[in-house]
């Protein structure tokens, strides 16, 4: 790491190169002596010899594996970074930085309701009023912002804040090895929730939450003097306090996906979501990969990709991402579940993307899904027709990539502005015609009939087999 940074986070000296955290990813499945190998090439630098950087979705299990302490995840950010500042990114990591004009937000959010768009203007205007207590409604919560429609969330709409300005707390630059950009991150959610007062943040997504209440403070000298919470935490307390009635038990077999920062908290979310399942009246099955060794829901498997794709391409990254999000959900159709059960917006809307595609796997429903339900209440159900939006922006792009060679050039991203909090850049007229008329072409007759649909699960799922055998 450059001396621009105040730390190296992977403490080598401790590492004595056991091999045990690939041994134990759940992605990587590697032999004894093929773990010792990539631990020790990452540690040279030597990344093109490590199948850890090529695949690694940022699931952070290695850490929580290694016997020493040695935190093997951060050396791969590490690597990541390295090559982050030598290369920049290819054209399609533009989806998630929101101060580029094809982001996600901006693309998706030309395809929204009057009532979802209301509820995205009165939580950017909250943000801007001072106030003790906030419900943050984070980075892709404002991809889903139907999911608060619902009752549940009745008593925290009031304080519900935010904005894709605040960059998701630094949760997907952080894991792109961004670090420049993270450490520009943190001091802009420092100076926002230290002029608001906030003495309670209430975090609708869990991986906010870790990041405001472990990553950033440990790894970046985050300095948060508020308490932080996630929103798992206050729906609990409800429904153990009866502030949340379950008139209507659920009968519900449910698997749970663990989502990738969980683990942090001592695991204490993974328990909390299954606590909620439970005073839903649902029954609990496990995958084969849970909790502390559980899989990543597959969206940051596009990350690997981004790294080490030399021309730029989207294809291999949106193959691995597939692959890895069907992995998932075939882990998910084995236990003979009739829902996966998420707390995170993003494992919520990516996971359900897949099984729009393919065809696999059982219904993903949010924690909120399945409380409003067991309270009595008819769910807001967009997601599916939401997840068709997201693949009308993301083959936006990839139609540019293809006829532009302006395009297909790699950029190094501009860091948000520390001192203010800057609106997500629109989308340009041209683009906006263009979502426009893919969103209707997926959400419409043409692909949306059962024949389209299974020729489309077909050929997702066959391309899914070639290249897994080639990996």
């Amino acid at each position: 790491m450059s001396s621009e940074h105040k730390f190296r986070w992977f403490a080598e000296d401790s590492c004595d190169v056991c091999g045990e955290c690939f041994i134990e990813c759940p992605v990587l499945n590697l032999s004894e002596t093929a773990a010792k190998a990539d631990i020790a090439a990452l540690i040279e630098g030597k990344v093109e010899r490590s199948a850890a950087f090529r695949f690694c979705t940022t699931c952070n299990v290695c850490d929580f594996a290694c016997p020493k302490g040695a935190d093997p995840y951060e050396l791969i950010l590490e690597r990541f970074d390295e090559r982050t500042r030598e290369r920049g990114f290819p054209s399609f990591a533009k989806l998630v930085f929101p101060n580029e004009p094809e982001n996600v937000w901006s693309g998706v959010r030309l395809l929204m309701g009057a009532r979802e768009l209301s509820l995205l203007k009165s939580w950017e205007e909250n943000l801007r009023v001072p106030r003790e207590r906030i419900l943050l409604t984070g980075f892709y919560t404002n991809l889903v912002p139907f999911l608060a429609q619902g009752k549940i969330l009745d008593p925290l709409l009031p304080v519900a804040a935010g904005s894709e300005g605040l960059w998701g707390c630094g949760g997907d630059t952080n894991k792109l090895g961004a670090v420049g950009l993270t450490e520009q991150v943190v001091k802009l959610c420092q100076r926002t929730f230290s002029d608001l007062g906030v003495q309670e943040l209430i975090c609708f997504m869990p991986a906010e939450a870790a990041m405001l209440g472990e990553v950033l403070p440990r790894r970046y000298g985050g300095d948060f003097s508020f308490e932080v919470r996630s929103l798992d935490d206050w729906i609990l307390e409800r429904l153990e306090s009866g502030g949340i009635e379950v008139n209507h038990p659920l009968g519900l077999r449910v698997t749970v996906h663990d989502n990738c920062m969980s683990r942090y908290f001592g695991g204490r979310p993974q328990e909390i979501l299954r606590k909620i399942a439970s005073h839903a009246g649902c029954g609990l099955v496990e995958m084969e990969h849970n909790r502390f060794q559980a899989l990543c829901c597959g969206w940051a498997a596009t990350i690997p990709t981004l790294h080490w794709s030399g021309r730029g391409s989207p294809f291999p990254t949106l193959v691995y991402l597939l692959s890895s999000l069907q992995r998932r959900m075939e882990e998910a159709a084995r236990t003979g579940a009739d829902v996966i059960l998420t707390s995170c917006p993003a494992c919520y809307l990516f996971l359900t993307l897949v099984r729009e595609i393919t065809g696999v796997g059982p219904k993903v429903l949010h924690t909120l899904d399945i409380v409003g339900m067991a309270a009595g209440e008819t769910p807001v159900r967009s997601v599916e027709r939401r997840a068709w939006d997201v693949l009308a922006v993301a083959t936006n792009l990839i139609m540019k990539w293809a006829f532009s060679a302006e395009e297909r050039k790699r950029f190094f991203p501009r860091p948000p502005d520390p001192a203010r909090l800057e609106p997500v850049l629109e989308t340009p007229a041209a683009d906006a015609r263009r979502i426009g008329k893919l969103a209707r072409l997926f959400n419409g007759p043409l692909v949306q009939n059962p024949v389209a649909r299974r020729m489309i699960g077909a050929f997702s799922r066959l391309c899914i087999a070639a290249y897994r055998g080639k990996t």
